[in-house]
Protein backbone atom coordinates (compact mmCIF):
# COMPACT_ATOMS: atom_id res chain seq x y z
CA UNK A 1 0.00 0.00 0.00
CA UNK A 2 1.60 3.77 -0.88
CA UNK A 3 2.47 6.04 1.84
CA UNK A 4 -0.15 8.24 2.77
CA UNK A 5 1.42 11.85 2.47
CA UNK A 6 1.04 14.78 4.60
CA UNK A 7 -0.01 18.29 4.57
CA UNK A 8 3.48 19.54 6.20
CA UNK A 9 3.40 22.61 4.23
CA UNK A 10 1.01 25.43 4.48
CA UNK A 11 1.06 28.34 2.00
CA UNK A 12 -1.31 31.17 3.30
CA UNK A 13 -2.30 34.27 1.26
CA UNK A 14 -2.06 37.19 3.37
CA UNK A 15 -3.23 40.49 3.08
CA UNK A 16 -1.58 44.09 3.76
CA UNK A 17 -3.97 44.52 6.93
CA UNK A 18 -1.13 41.28 7.96
CA UNK A 19 -1.78 39.28 10.89
CA UNK A 20 -4.73 40.61 12.14
CA UNK A 21 -6.46 39.91 8.74
CA UNK A 22 -6.37 36.18 8.37
CA UNK A 23 -8.90 34.10 9.58
CA UNK A 24 -8.74 32.46 13.17
CA UNK A 25 -8.03 29.01 11.78
CA UNK A 26 -4.86 30.36 9.11
CA UNK A 27 -3.51 32.44 12.53
CA UNK A 28 -3.75 29.59 14.87
CA UNK A 29 -1.89 27.58 11.63
CA UNK A 30 0.89 30.32 12.17
CA UNK A 31 0.85 29.34 16.15
CA UNK A 32 1.18 25.80 15.63
CA UNK A 33 4.42 26.72 12.93
CA UNK A 34 7.50 24.98 13.93
CA UNK A 35 9.15 27.19 10.81
CA UNK A 36 7.74 29.96 9.15
CA UNK A 37 8.68 32.04 6.22
CA UNK A 38 6.99 35.35 5.45
CA UNK A 39 8.46 38.78 3.87
CA UNK A 40 9.72 41.22 6.22
CA UNK A 41 6.78 43.33 5.73
CA UNK A 42 4.72 40.67 7.22
CA UNK A 43 6.85 40.20 9.93
CA UNK A 44 6.68 43.76 11.63
CA UNK A 45 3.31 43.33 13.27
CA UNK A 46 3.67 39.45 13.88
CA UNK A 47 2.65 38.37 17.69
CA UNK A 48 5.56 35.89 19.26
CA UNK A 49 5.27 32.91 17.91
CA UNK A 50 7.20 30.01 18.81
CA UNK A 51 8.02 28.99 15.51
CA UNK A 52 11.80 29.47 14.00
CA UNK A 53 11.13 32.32 12.27
CA UNK A 54 13.16 33.12 7.98
CA UNK A 55 12.40 36.00 6.33
CA UNK A 56 10.80 35.41 2.85
CA UNK A 57 13.01 37.58 0.06
CA UNK A 58 14.62 37.64 -2.88
CA UNK A 59 16.29 35.67 -4.62
CA UNK A 60 13.48 33.49 -4.63
CA UNK A 61 15.20 30.25 -5.46
CA UNK A 62 17.23 30.37 -2.25
CA UNK A 63 13.88 30.12 -0.51
CA UNK A 64 12.66 27.21 -2.23
CA UNK A 65 16.01 25.55 -1.95
CA UNK A 66 15.60 25.88 1.34
CA UNK A 67 12.36 24.07 2.11
CA UNK A 68 13.30 21.37 -0.08
CA UNK A 69 16.51 20.98 1.97
CA UNK A 70 14.21 20.46 4.77
CA UNK A 71 12.38 17.89 3.50
CA UNK A 72 15.65 16.30 2.33
CA UNK A 73 16.60 16.42 5.74
CA UNK A 74 13.57 14.73 7.44
CA UNK A 75 11.94 17.78 8.59
CA UNK A 76 8.65 17.46 6.33
CA UNK A 77 7.64 15.52 9.88
CA UNK A 78 7.20 19.64 11.09
CA UNK A 79 4.62 21.80 10.36
CA UNK A 80 6.59 24.45 7.94
CA UNK A 81 4.21 27.73 6.73
CA UNK A 82 4.81 30.01 4.47
CA UNK A 83 2.59 33.90 4.61
CA UNK A 84 2.60 34.87 0.41
CA UNK A 85 0.74 37.85 -0.11
CA UNK A 86 -2.57 37.42 -1.93
CA UNK A 87 -3.45 34.26 -3.99
CA UNK A 88 -0.79 32.43 -3.86
CA UNK A 89 -1.87 30.36 -6.87
CA UNK A 90 -2.05 33.42 -9.20
CA UNK A 91 1.75 34.47 -10.05
CA UNK A 92 2.72 33.06 -6.77
CA UNK A 93 4.83 30.68 -4.72
CA UNK A 94 2.04 28.19 -4.45
CA UNK A 95 2.20 27.17 -8.44
CA UNK A 96 5.44 27.38 -8.00
CA UNK A 97 6.23 24.87 -4.79
CA UNK A 98 3.42 22.83 -6.26
CA UNK A 99 6.03 22.22 -9.72
CA UNK A 100 8.17 20.73 -6.67
CA UNK A 101 6.12 19.15 -4.33
CA UNK A 102 3.05 16.74 -4.74
CA UNK A 103 0.19 18.84 -3.97
CA UNK A 104 -0.86 15.99 -1.36
CA UNK A 105 2.21 17.44 0.56
CA UNK A 106 0.76 20.71 0.56
CA UNK A 107 -1.83 22.78 2.24
CA UNK A 108 -2.85 26.12 -0.16
CA UNK A 109 -5.01 28.68 1.79
CA UNK A 110 -5.27 31.98 -0.95
CA UNK A 111 -6.76 35.38 0.29
CA UNK A 112 -8.04 37.93 -2.45
CA UNK A 113 -5.13 38.25 -4.96
CA UNK A 114 -4.20 41.79 -5.95
CA UNK A 115 -5.72 41.10 -9.36
CA UNK A 116 -9.27 40.37 -7.48
CA UNK A 117 -8.77 43.72 -4.86
CA UNK A 118 -7.75 46.33 -8.04
CA UNK A 119 -10.51 45.25 -10.23
CA UNK A 120 -13.38 45.40 -6.94
CA UNK A 121 -11.35 49.42 -6.48
CA UNK A 122 -12.13 50.07 -10.20
CA UNK A 123 -15.38 48.40 -10.64
CA UNK A 124 -13.86 46.17 -13.66
CA UNK A 125 -15.08 42.74 -14.43
CA UNK A 126 -11.90 40.26 -14.63
CA UNK A 127 -13.31 38.35 -18.03
CA UNK A 128 -12.23 41.60 -19.41
CA UNK A 129 -9.17 42.44 -18.05
CA UNK A 130 -5.26 41.42 -19.06
CA UNK A 131 -3.81 40.05 -16.03
CA UNK A 132 0.12 40.39 -15.83
CA UNK A 133 2.70 39.72 -13.57
CA UNK A 134 6.35 42.17 -14.11
CA UNK A 135 7.27 41.34 -10.46
CA UNK A 136 10.71 40.10 -10.89
CA UNK A 137 10.31 39.44 -14.78
CA UNK A 138 10.61 41.41 -17.56
CA UNK A 139 8.75 44.58 -18.61
CA UNK A 140 8.85 43.86 -21.75
CA UNK A 141 5.86 41.13 -21.23
CA UNK A 142 3.67 44.42 -21.17
CA UNK A 143 4.33 44.67 -25.02
CA UNK A 144 1.63 41.84 -26.29
CA UNK A 145 -0.96 43.44 -23.91
CA UNK A 146 -0.67 46.71 -25.14
CA UNK A 147 -3.19 47.53 -27.64
CA UNK A 148 -5.93 50.44 -28.16
CA UNK A 149 -9.11 50.37 -25.63
CA UNK A 150 -7.71 47.16 -23.50
CA UNK A 151 -7.75 47.43 -19.20
CA UNK A 152 -4.76 46.06 -18.10
CA UNK A 153 -3.80 44.98 -13.99
CA UNK A 154 -0.28 44.53 -13.40
CA UNK A 155 1.73 43.85 -10.25
CA UNK A 156 4.81 45.53 -10.02
CA UNK A 157 8.17 45.30 -8.05
CA UNK A 158 8.84 48.28 -6.74
CA UNK A 159 7.60 52.18 -6.89
CA UNK A 160 10.52 52.58 -9.33
CA UNK A 161 7.97 50.00 -11.79
CA UNK A 162 5.43 52.56 -12.16
CA UNK A 163 8.07 54.87 -13.77
CA UNK A 164 9.32 52.07 -16.58
CA UNK A 165 5.94 51.33 -17.31
CA UNK A 166 4.74 54.92 -18.20
CA UNK A 167 7.93 55.71 -20.68
CA UNK A 168 7.10 52.07 -21.85
CA UNK A 169 3.60 53.35 -22.26
CA UNK A 170 4.96 57.33 -24.14
CA UNK A 171 7.84 55.57 -26.43
CA UNK A 172 4.88 52.89 -28.19
CA UNK A 173 2.56 55.59 -28.32
CA UNK A 174 0.17 55.20 -25.46
CA UNK A 175 1.34 58.07 -23.87
CA UNK A 176 -2.48 59.18 -23.12
CA UNK A 177 -3.25 56.46 -21.26
CA UNK A 178 -5.01 56.35 -18.03
CA UNK A 179 -3.06 55.04 -15.21
CA UNK A 180 -4.31 54.08 -11.43
CA UNK A 181 -1.56 53.19 -8.94
CA UNK A 182 -3.06 50.98 -6.30
CA UNK A 183 -1.14 51.24 -2.88
CA UNK A 184 -1.33 49.08 -0.11
CA UNK A 185 -4.47 47.54 -0.79
CA UNK A 186 -6.76 46.70 2.57
CA UNK A 187 -4.31 47.60 4.97
CA UNK A 188 -3.78 51.07 6.73
CA UNK A 189 -1.67 52.87 4.49
CA UNK A 190 -4.02 52.30 1.26
CA UNK A 191 -4.06 55.07 -1.44
CA UNK A 192 -4.69 55.49 -4.95
CA UNK A 193 -3.22 58.02 -7.36
CA UNK A 194 -3.57 58.23 -10.77
CA UNK A 195 -2.80 59.93 -14.04
CA UNK A 196 -1.68 59.17 -17.80
CA UNK A 197 1.60 58.28 -18.54
CA UNK A 198 2.45 61.22 -20.29
CA UNK A 199 1.60 63.08 -16.96
CA UNK A 200 3.45 60.73 -14.09
CA UNK A 201 5.52 61.97 -12.24
CA UNK A 202 8.53 60.45 -11.56
CA UNK A 203 9.23 58.35 -8.20
CA UNK A 204 5.22 59.36 -7.22
CA UNK A 205 4.61 55.42 -6.30
CA UNK A 206 5.27 53.63 -2.93
CA UNK A 207 7.41 50.56 -3.28
CA UNK A 208 3.98 48.18 -2.48
CA UNK A 209 1.60 48.48 -5.31
CA UNK A 210 -0.62 47.32 -8.58
CA UNK A 211 -0.99 49.27 -11.45
CA UNK A 212 -4.15 48.97 -13.65
CA UNK A 213 -4.03 50.75 -17.07
CA UNK A 214 -6.73 51.75 -19.50
CA UNK A 215 -4.91 51.94 -22.56
CA UNK A 216 -5.09 54.51 -25.19
CA UNK A 217 -3.26 54.76 -28.33
CA UNK A 218 -1.86 58.06 -30.31
CA UNK A 219 -3.20 58.83 -33.60
CA UNK A 220 -0.01 57.35 -34.71
CA UNK A 221 0.50 54.28 -32.35
CA UNK A 222 1.18 51.14 -34.32
CA UNK A 223 -1.33 48.83 -34.47
CA UNK A 224 0.21 44.78 -33.34
CA UNK A 225 -2.55 42.56 -33.03
CA UNK A 226 -2.40 38.60 -31.67
CA UNK A 227 -2.53 37.65 -35.35
CA UNK A 228 -0.46 35.35 -37.19
CA UNK A 229 1.23 37.15 -39.54
CA UNK A 230 2.26 40.53 -38.52
CA UNK A 231 3.66 43.02 -40.34
CA UNK A 232 6.76 42.83 -41.77
CA UNK A 233 7.67 46.37 -40.44
CA UNK A 234 7.88 44.99 -36.78
CA UNK A 235 11.01 42.81 -36.68
CA UNK A 236 14.73 44.16 -36.97
CA UNK A 237 16.26 41.81 -39.93
CA UNK A 238 19.18 41.45 -42.13
CA UNK A 239 16.50 39.85 -44.96
CA UNK A 240 16.10 36.56 -43.32
CA UNK A 241 12.61 36.86 -42.18
CA UNK A 242 9.93 34.72 -43.16
CA UNK A 243 7.50 37.10 -44.92
CA UNK A 244 3.96 38.14 -43.15
CA UNK A 245 2.31 36.05 -45.74
CA UNK A 246 4.30 32.76 -45.61
CA UNK A 247 4.36 33.44 -41.70
CA UNK A 248 0.58 33.08 -41.34
CA UNK A 249 0.45 30.30 -43.63
CA UNK A 250 3.04 28.76 -41.92
CA UNK A 251 1.59 29.15 -38.38
CA UNK A 252 -1.87 27.79 -39.80
CA UNK A 253 0.12 24.31 -40.24
CA UNK A 254 2.13 24.51 -36.71
CA UNK A 255 -1.50 24.83 -35.38
CA UNK A 256 -0.09 26.88 -31.87
CA UNK A 257 -1.26 25.19 -28.57
CA UNK A 258 -1.26 26.24 -24.83
CA UNK A 259 1.54 25.48 -22.66
CA UNK A 260 3.26 23.79 -25.93
CA UNK A 261 7.04 23.27 -26.98
CA UNK A 262 7.46 24.52 -30.54
CA UNK A 263 11.11 24.38 -32.38
CA UNK A 264 12.19 27.43 -34.40
CA UNK A 265 15.35 25.64 -36.50
CA UNK A 266 17.34 28.30 -38.26
CA UNK A 267 14.76 31.26 -37.09
CA UNK A 268 16.31 34.30 -38.54
CA UNK A 269 14.64 36.91 -37.07
CA UNK A 270 12.61 34.21 -35.25
CA UNK A 271 9.32 35.46 -36.55
CA UNK A 272 7.65 32.51 -36.57
CA UNK A 273 8.57 31.10 -32.94
CA UNK A 274 7.72 34.56 -31.61
CA UNK A 275 4.01 34.33 -33.11
CA UNK A 276 4.07 31.14 -32.17
CA UNK A 277 4.55 31.93 -28.87
CA UNK A 278 1.90 35.01 -28.84
CA UNK A 279 -1.22 33.32 -30.25
CA UNK A 280 -0.32 30.25 -27.68
CA UNK A 281 -0.78 31.26 -23.97
CA UNK A 282 1.63 28.86 -22.12
CA UNK A 283 4.07 28.04 -25.02
CA UNK A 284 7.60 28.32 -25.57
CA UNK A 285 10.17 28.48 -28.54
CA UNK A 286 13.48 27.46 -28.94
CA UNK A 287 14.81 29.16 -31.44
CA UNK A 288 18.12 28.23 -32.79
CA UNK A 289 20.14 30.38 -35.48
CA UNK A 290 23.75 29.91 -36.72
CA UNK A 291 24.93 33.94 -36.97
CA UNK A 292 25.27 35.73 -34.04
CA UNK A 293 24.14 38.75 -35.07
CA UNK A 294 20.51 37.27 -35.93
CA UNK A 295 20.19 35.96 -32.65
CA UNK A 296 20.83 39.57 -31.22
CA UNK A 297 17.73 40.44 -33.56
CA UNK A 298 15.81 37.60 -32.36
CA UNK A 299 15.87 38.80 -28.79
CA UNK A 300 15.39 42.14 -29.78
CA UNK A 301 12.17 41.20 -31.57
CA UNK A 302 10.79 39.33 -28.70
CA UNK A 303 11.23 41.74 -26.73
CA UNK A 304 9.30 44.50 -28.68
CA UNK A 305 6.52 41.83 -29.44
CA UNK A 306 6.13 40.62 -25.70
CA UNK A 307 7.58 37.44 -25.49
CA UNK A 308 10.80 37.93 -24.18
CA UNK A 309 11.28 34.61 -22.19
CA UNK A 310 11.76 32.74 -25.85
CA UNK A 311 15.09 30.31 -25.70
CA UNK A 312 17.86 31.30 -27.81
CA UNK A 313 20.06 28.79 -28.91
CA UNK A 314 23.30 29.75 -30.92
CA UNK A 315 25.53 27.43 -33.15
CA UNK A 316 24.20 24.44 -36.03
CA UNK A 317 20.97 23.26 -35.65
CA UNK A 318 21.85 19.64 -36.41
CA UNK A 319 23.38 19.65 -33.29
CA UNK A 320 20.51 20.45 -30.86
CA UNK A 321 17.94 18.60 -31.80
CA UNK A 322 19.20 16.21 -29.13
CA UNK A 323 19.69 18.98 -26.12
CA UNK A 324 16.71 20.69 -26.33
CA UNK A 325 13.12 19.80 -24.51
CA UNK A 326 10.82 17.47 -27.22
CA UNK A 327 8.82 19.65 -28.88
CA UNK A 328 5.29 19.47 -29.78
CA UNK A 329 5.39 21.58 -33.09
CA UNK A 330 8.71 21.91 -34.94
CA UNK A 331 9.64 24.41 -37.98
CA UNK A 332 12.69 24.42 -40.38
CA UNK A 333 12.83 27.45 -41.97
CA UNK A 334 16.76 26.96 -42.95
CA UNK A 335 19.53 24.56 -43.28
CA UNK A 336 17.23 21.97 -44.30
CA UNK A 337 19.31 18.74 -44.11
CA UNK A 338 17.85 14.68 -44.12
CA UNK A 339 20.07 14.62 -40.86
CA UNK A 340 17.85 17.30 -39.41
CA UNK A 341 14.94 16.16 -40.95
CA UNK A 342 15.12 13.04 -39.27
CA UNK A 343 16.13 14.38 -35.91
CA UNK A 344 13.00 16.68 -35.75
CA UNK A 345 10.33 13.95 -37.08
CA UNK A 346 12.02 11.73 -33.96
CA UNK A 347 11.74 13.92 -31.81
CA UNK A 348 8.13 14.65 -32.16
CA UNK A 349 5.74 12.98 -30.61
CA UNK A 350 2.32 10.89 -32.57
CA UNK A 351 0.35 14.34 -33.49
CA UNK A 352 3.34 16.17 -33.44
CA UNK A 353 2.86 19.26 -36.48
CA UNK A 354 6.23 19.50 -38.86
CA UNK A 355 6.37 22.37 -41.42
CA UNK A 356 9.44 23.28 -43.70
CA UNK A 357 9.48 26.03 -45.73
CA UNK A 358 11.82 25.97 -48.76
CA UNK A 359 13.26 28.38 -51.38
CA UNK A 360 15.93 26.75 -53.65
CA UNK A 361 16.75 23.62 -55.78
CA UNK A 362 18.16 21.69 -53.30
CA UNK A 363 15.46 22.08 -50.21
CA UNK A 364 13.01 21.46 -52.70
CA UNK A 365 14.67 18.54 -53.84
CA UNK A 366 14.75 17.80 -50.50
CA UNK A 367 11.50 17.64 -49.79
CA UNK A 368 10.35 15.20 -52.81
CA UNK A 369 12.50 12.28 -51.67
CA UNK A 370 10.70 13.24 -47.77
CA UNK A 371 7.40 13.11 -49.27
CA UNK A 372 8.55 9.58 -51.13
CA UNK A 373 8.26 8.38 -47.81
CA UNK A 374 4.43 9.07 -46.99
CA UNK A 375 2.99 8.08 -50.33
CA UNK A 376 -0.26 6.93 -48.98
CA UNK A 377 -0.64 9.97 -46.75
CA UNK A 378 0.12 12.16 -49.38
CA UNK A 379 -2.36 10.84 -51.75
CA UNK A 380 -4.92 10.58 -49.27
CA UNK A 381 -3.98 14.38 -48.39
CA UNK A 382 -4.69 13.46 -44.31
CA UNK A 383 -1.75 13.79 -42.74
CA UNK A 384 0.75 15.49 -45.34
CA UNK A 385 0.74 18.01 -47.82
CA UNK A 386 3.12 20.10 -50.10
CA UNK A 387 2.24 23.46 -51.83
CA UNK A 388 3.90 26.40 -53.34
CA UNK A 389 2.95 29.73 -52.05
CA UNK A 390 3.73 32.68 -54.59
CA UNK A 391 3.45 36.34 -53.48
CA UNK A 392 3.53 39.37 -55.56
CA UNK A 393 3.95 43.14 -54.34
CA UNK A 394 2.92 46.20 -56.74
CA UNK A 395 6.01 48.51 -57.81
CA UNK A 396 6.15 51.69 -59.71
CA UNK A 397 7.50 51.53 -63.22
CA UNK A 398 7.34 54.84 -64.25
CA UNK A 399 4.24 56.26 -63.67
CA UNK A 400 2.82 53.06 -64.45
CA UNK A 401 2.53 50.47 -61.97
CA UNK A 402 2.66 46.97 -62.03
CA UNK A 403 3.17 43.27 -59.68
CA UNK A 404 6.63 42.25 -58.84
CA UNK A 405 7.27 38.38 -57.77
CA UNK A 406 8.61 37.56 -54.85
CA UNK A 407 11.14 34.19 -54.33
CA UNK A 408 8.30 31.29 -54.52
CA UNK A 409 8.30 29.40 -51.09
CA UNK A 410 7.61 25.27 -51.05
CA UNK A 411 5.98 24.59 -47.78
CA UNK A 412 5.72 20.47 -46.62
CA UNK A 413 3.24 20.57 -43.24
CA UNK A 414 2.34 17.01 -41.52
CA UNK A 415 1.09 15.64 -38.55
CA UNK A 416 3.20 12.39 -37.20
CA UNK A 417 1.08 9.68 -37.21
CA UNK A 418 3.43 6.69 -36.68
CA UNK A 419 7.34 6.78 -36.80
CA UNK A 420 9.30 6.48 -39.77
CA UNK A 421 12.99 4.85 -41.54
CA UNK A 422 15.58 7.64 -41.86
CA UNK A 423 15.68 8.93 -44.64
CA UNK A 424 19.58 8.85 -46.08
Amino acid sequence: MAQKLRNWLSIIGIGDDGFTGLSPANQQLCHDADILLAAQRHLQEMPELSAEIHVWGSPLHKGIQKILSWRDAGLDGKNIVILATGDPMHFGIGATMNKRLPVEEINIIPSPSAFSLAAARLGWGLRKVQCVSVHGRSLNLLNKTIQHNVKIIALTSTGATIDEIADLLVDRGFGQSQLTILEHMGGKDERILTSTANGWQVGAAADFNVIAIETIADEYAPIIPNIAGLDDMHYVHDGQLTKANIRAATLNKLLPTHNSVMWDLGAGAGSVGIEYMRLAPGSTCHAVEQSEKRTANIQINADNLGVPNIKIHHGDITHFAQKLPKPDAVFIGGGLTYELFNSAYEALPLGGRLVINVISLEGLACLSQICQKFKSDFAQQRQLSMLQIATANLVNIGELHSFKSNITVTQLALVKTSPLESIA
